[in-house]
């Protein structure tokens, strides 16, 4: 059966071949451009077209780029030619709208005529032509373009024909776009885009494989990490800091096989090596960190010199990869110093895990108000009066019993919920000074406050605020916070001790004379009291020596017109020694230990009656 130059047997010799083209399990480029252009020498014999060939649009569809043509004098050719839609826009137009574009004569048609009378070499040749636009995912992506020499009147057929053949082609592309999808997917999912190394999940998988390949042979887990890196991010910025990263990640890379190499974190990388001996795998460690270091970095201006510290879990065969890796970052976890390899150790997580333990019942303390104060005397040193107290912050924990300041206020600190409580014993503070003052007792509360609470926004705001609601004057509340808040930003600092000073509340320094800032505080700091370190204390019994410095600290605050605590009194001793070198107030032991406020209570009557 035939209808004009279309042959039915011309079109089952080729139906298979083109079913089978769709069907192809590898698409790629390649395989795709394979196939278009057999497609191109396909149409050609099946309706018997002088020239065929296939174009693709650019982006924004102001141009069309040929791929790919096939003609019987040549057969297949990649001609180097683009069209622009400023030669043919009505044309252009057409080719995004119509399903096929039929031209008996392009020489007289006004859509194309000056595309082949000017525009391309041999246009003069071209008599007919047979257009279809391809689409995919309801846009057209190009065109399947169908040319006769000799005049041609195209039929129903052959124009359903070129039609189908150009949706052969659409589902092409769409594989190919699906492909190119689940490619970049798969890249995002298994690359780490910054560096292009491997990510960990797809270092998981492929240390998986090599682990079940080793036959029990025993390997190790590096972890390599930039130490500091957040001040380095600070300081060069976000974008520079990630140039930084991409150029320890080019180094590594020349020293480490990829494929055993990964990138977990900012800063962090993982290496997997095939020694289960301790030595060895410090020794490789030791000098990956060594080898990425030892020159500087070039970041604009700059030369960065880096240091690295190396972690490492030794395979143990019960242990899944994931397991290594956090085994890596239990070793690393809590470490403060530069340069260092730490092997991991079980201990390391059985005291991560109570510290985490210890964190939810610390947050759950607070939700429940476990936390108490206890209540430590501080007396004048020159008549013996009481003069006030220390509150100490103590848990009473539902199932440890009385939970001392050291055990936790330090994880307190780290997780930053030292805010939330020190708010809330300084409410209780200021009740209890209330109940006092209302009772015509004028003592003075002493209360630490943390470092990270000290420079938190609005925290004079927010006393100020309790001390008003409950109605206690500021005056009498001193606050103790440690040298090492002098080391932080010292304008700042200044300006957090002004505003404490202006709304009527005093500063202590706590433990004084064990930081190097020390008499910064007395010359430009404005304080009120510094509180001698005890271990000065102890040493007026056991040194001589510890009465000169002693009394050269009392000298030089009361020149400053500040006053000195000591604390950790115990003996009578240490006692009647501070009172005659000059020491303002005391506490410790000898007068009584931090109490409960219904010890205190009583020891109070017993003192004053004294």
């Amino acid at each position: 059966m035939t209808e004009g130059n279309f042959s039915a047997q011309s079109y089952r010799k080729h139906q298979e071949k083109l079913f089978d083209l769709v069907r192809m399990p590898d698409v790629n480029e390649a395989t795709v451009h394979q196939a278009i252009s057999y497609m191109c020498q396909v149409v050609s014999d099946m309706l018997d077209v002088d020239t065929v060939s296939i174009w693709h649009f650019d982006d924004t569809y102001a141009s069309i780029c040929c791929q790919v043509a096939y003609s019987k004098e040549v057969g297949h050719t990649q001609p180097d030619l683009i069209v622009d839609r400023d030669a043919a826009p009505v044309y252009f137009d057409a080719l995004r709208t119509n399903r096929v574009l039929p031209f008996d004569d392009v020489r007289s048609h006004p859509w194309v005529k000056d595309l082949y009378q000017q525009y391309f070499v041999e246009g003069q040749r071209i008599y007919s032509m047979l257009d279809a636009p391809i689409y995919a995912n309801e846009y057209a992506k190009g065109v399947i373009c169908c040319e006769t020499f000799a005049p041609r009147t195209w039929t129903y057929m052959e124009e359903l024909i070129v039609s189908t053949l150009s949706d052969f082609i659409a589902i092409l592309y769409l594989r190919l776009e699906r492909q190119s999808i689940e490619e970049h997917v798969t890249r995002l999912a298994y690359t780490d885009a910054l560096t292009g190394l491997m990510n960990e999940n797809a270092f998981v998988e492929h240390v998986d494989r090599v682990r079940e390949e080793a036959d029990g042979h025993l390997g190790s887990l590096i972890y390599l990490k930039v130490d500091k890196f957040r001040a380095i991010e600070d300081a060069l910025g976000l974008e520079k800091a990630d140039a930084l990263v991409k150029d320890v990640a080019a180094r590594l890379r020349h020293i480490v096989d990829p494929t055993m190499l990964a990138r977990i974190s900012q800063s962090g990388f993982m290496v997997w090596t095939p020694y289960g001996d301790r030595i060895k795998a410090f020794g490789v460690a030791d000098m990956l960190a060594e080898t990425v270091t030892k020159e500087a970095y070039a970041v604009g201006a700059l030369d960065v010199v880096l240091t690295m510290s190396a972690f490492i879990a030794i395979e143990d065969k019960t242990y899944s990869t994931l397991e290594l890796i956090h085994a890596t970052r239990l070793a690393e976890s809590g470490n403060v110093q530069r340069g260092i390899v730490t092997f991991y150790e079980p201990e390391m997580g059985e005291k991560a895990a109570a510290e985490l333990t210890l964190e939810m019942d610390l947050r759950k303390g607070i939700a429940l108000n476990e936390f108490t104060l206890f209540y430590q005397p501080k007396i004048d040193a020159a008549t013996g009066r009481l003069n006030g107290f220390e509150g100490l912050m103590l848990w009473l924990h539902p199932e440890q019993g009385l939970v001392p300041p050291l055990d936790f206020i330090p994880l307190a600190e780290s997780t930053g919920v030292i805010i939330t409580l020190e708010e809330q014993m300084f409410t209780i503070a200021c009740r209890q000074l209330k109940e006092w003052h209302d009772a015509g007792r004028k003592y003075r509360l002493a209360l630490n406050l943390s470092a990270r609470h000290f420079l938190s926004d609005g925290v004079v705001d927010k006393f100020a605020h309790i001390v008003r609601d409950i109605g206690v004057c500021p005056t009498y509340l001193t606050f103790e916070i440690t040298e090492s808040v002098g080391m932080e930003n010292q304008l700042h600092v200044i300006e957090r001790f002004i505003d404490f000073r202006d709304v009527g509340f005093s500063i202590s320094i706590d433990d004084f004379g064990t930081g190097f800032s020390a008499f910064v505080y007395l010359k430009h700091y404005p304080i009120h009291e510094i509180k001698l370190d005890r271990q000065f204390i102890q040493a007026t019994e056991s040194d001589p020596t510890g009465n000169v410095i002693v009394q050269s600290i009392i000298e030089l605050a009361k020149g400053l017109k500040l006053r000195t605590v000591c604390e950790g009194i115990e003996t009578e001793s240490q006692r009647q020694t501070l009172k005659a070198l000059g020491c303002d107030e005391m506490q410790g032991y000898y007068f009584s230990r931090p109490l409960p406020i219904e010890e205190l209570e009583a020891w109070i009557k017993s003192y004053e009656q004294m």
